[in-house]
């Protein structure tokens, strides 16, 4: 068997999700490390803070894999303190890499958008770029389709509309893509779940007939990390064994899950 390397999981990203799918304004691929570093333990996560960083220390991970990259607006400095300079640092002291798959794989049918469909029992999923759209195969009223989300995704979820609409198709546009809104119902969907949508957006997706669900920006993307640990469980199978795990950190808390 080879020895799996840093070069290897980045590699197996790149053949479901390639790297040069991403946005221009994004930052993904290797962002700290070394190519030919040997990897044992993979900690995947949808942030990486210093906590995260902490985590895949005491775990002996060699290697994060994160969704949401670190320098996603460009650095000129890194001066002790700022908490992202922090993380960086944290993550050369402890010779940790990180690999983050973010615009190309919110472009994959294991995004977090298509991730809460299935989640939800979608059916019939078509995907338009970021946007995947489906079938509920229980048509119900906003507030029951509602319900049915928190109780998936177990987070809270605002609603705006009409909660008694009947809900028989609903597009999904996870993380920062509330304009998405449009393309949904062009798709047909009477409801679109987004992470995050500005208030201009919500009032004309309602005066349109719609129902807009935000369900925050971390809980609309997360369901996505199982199936990315599962993809790499399954496309490194030629490696020497490896073990992978999911954060238990929540970013914004420190908490653990």
């Amino acid at each position: 068997m080879q020895q799996l390397t840093v070069r290897a999981v980045h590699d197996c990203i790149d053949r479901f999700a390639p790297f040069i799918s991403a946005e221009g304004y994004d930052n993904v691929g290797l962002l700290v490390g070394c190519w030919d570093q040997p990897v044992t333990r993979i900690l995947c996560a949808l942030d990486v803070t210093e906590a995260t960083v902490q985590e895949a220390r005491e775990l002996g991970a060699e290697l994060i894999v994160s969704h949401h990259p670190l320098m996603f607006h460009g650095r000129k400095r890194l001066i002790q303190g700022d908490p992202e300079a922090d993380t960086l640092k944290a993550l050369m002291i402890n010779d940790i890499s990180l690999i983050s798959a973010h615009t190309n794989w919110d472009q994959s049918v294991l995004s977090g958008s298509a991730s809460v469909a299935h989640d939800l029992g979608i059916g019939d999923l078509q995907q338009d770029g970021y946007l995947f759209t489906g079938e509920l195969l229980s048509p119900a009223n906003a507030e029951q389709v509602k319900q049915l989300i928190e109780e998936k995704i177990a987070a809270p979820v605002r609603m705006y509309g009409d909660q008694n609409l009947l809900i028989t198709t609903m597009s999904f546009g996870g993380g920062a893509f509330g304009e998405g809104y449009r393309a949904a119902q062009a798709a047909g969907a009477q409801a679109y779940l987004t992470g995050e949508i500005r208030h201009h957006e919500i009032i004309d997706a309602v005066a349109r007939g719609m129902v807009i669900y935000d369900a925050g920006h971390y809980a609309s993307e997360a369901p996505m990390i199982p199936r990315l640990i599962a993809y790499l469980k399954e496309g490194l199978t030629d490696f020497t064994p490896f073990t992978i795990c999911e954060s238990a950190h929540l970013p914004f808390t420190g908490a653990l899950k």
